[in-house]
């Protein structure tokens, strides 16, 4: 009796063990690991998302180099972004074998490519100043300084962000975090040294465009493109924190084979990076609104504005309709000029609501 019962007290100690540990090997659903604070990882390599930031900053510094009078070559832009004769003045980017333009959605590469050219139409009035109706220069009432087509539009702006959607965020959520890139079927056990397994090397480049520190968000420093907008809006969004962990998370499911925990935390990063996109767009429309009387001002917000929301149209499973999409840009307009603050706030509310940022919408 004494024996049977030892037995069981032994079971139920045994029992209590493994739930306390996830790795019992009765409990194949949980595995245990440990996630580090920065990305930290072993085998890491991005270096094709780096040099495409790089471009990307290249080309935004030419472009606004209009916004001082310089007249802008149409055809260099289109070098820089299809990295073509040798555009670039970091002489290994033109070397690396990366472009822009291969990786950008294709249904946005006509309208960036057009962007070039009202650039370079725009840039040939010099400093003259814009009017409705004419393109040249907006001055603000602080002396800044920005090229706008005709209808108040500045190039630079769409361009920028536009990219920043149709080829960073759009490769990220619609290519690497995927099935086809790093869902069950893609290799995670054969490792090729500096890149990891195929699973963790596409997992790496997703991250790569994010554009951040491997210590985000403890060190602000040098944040590129959506990790800069990510900290503008994390006050209201908590975005930094949201974005990080779950990219550490799934980096380390990933290494322990917690295919589990990597698609939970793949799943976090595409709504929370769509969130950041809808947040970004929300922002530039309230400095908008703000500096209503200052054409200069409105203008230039508002073309940050327009190329984030057109961004939000790059992702398949989008949580805005296409007629919210469609609706939010009507409001905006094609002629800056007219855009009133009633259009923006109507924008605002079309954005916060698709998006459930009515209760921070204010604070952006």
């Amino acid at each position: 009796m004494l024996s049977t019962l030892n037995s069981r007290m032994l079971a139920v100690a045994g029992f209590a063990l493994c739930s306390l540990f996830s790795s019992c090997s009765d409990d194949k659903d949980e595995v245990s690991y440990d996630v580090p604070t920065t990305y930290s990882f072993e085998n890491v390599n991005y270096s094709g998302q780096t040099d495409r930031i790089s471009m990307l900053t290249e080309l935004d510094g030419y472009i606004k180099t209009g916004n001082n009078g310089a007249v802008l070559n149409a055809q260099k832009m289109k070098n820089m972004y299809a990295n073509a004769n040798a555009p670039f003045a970091e002489a290994r980017l033109n070397t690396s074998g990366k472009q822009l333009k291969d990786k950008t959605i294709m249904s946005a590469q006509a309208l960036i490519e057009n962007y070039f050219d009202v650039a370079a139409n725009a840039s040939l009035q010099g400093t003259t100043p814009a009017i409705n109706g004419k393109a040249g220069i907006l001055t603000t009432a602080d002396n800044s300084k920005y090229l706008v087509d005709a209808n108040g539009v500045e190039p630079a702006q769409i361009i920028q962000k536009g990219l920043m959607g149709a080829v960073f965020y759009f490769q990220a959520v619609e290519s690497y975090l995927t099935e086809a890139k790093t869902g069950a079927a893609v290799d995670n056990a054969t490792v090729t040294p500096g890149e990891g397994t195929k699973m963790q090397h596409h997992f790496d480049e997703a991250f790569g465009y994010f554009g951040a520190p491997i210590d985000f968000p403890t060190n602000l420093n040098n944040l590129k493109f959506w990790a800069n907008y990510s900290n503008k809006v994390n006050p209201s969004l908590g975005s930094n924190k949201a974005i990080m962990d779950a990219f550490l998370k799934g980096r380390a499911a990933i290494n322990a084979k917690d295919m589990k925990g990597k698609d939970e935390a793949i799943a976090t990063i595409r709504t929370e990076w769509e969130k950041l996109v809808a947040a970004s767009a929300i922002l530039e429309l309230n400095l908008a609104k703000t500096h209503i009387a200052d054409q200069a001002k409105k203008s230039h917000y508002l073309s940050e504005a327009m190329g984030f929301v057109l961004s939000l149209k790059f992702k398949s499973d989008r949580k805005i309709t296409d007629a919210q999409h469609q609706e939010a840009l009507a409001k905006l307009g094609t002629n800056f000029y007219n855009t009133t603050a009633a259009d923006i706030n109507a924008a605002i509310n079309i954005i916060s609501t698709a998006y459930g940022l009515d209760n921070i919408k204010a604070q952006l």
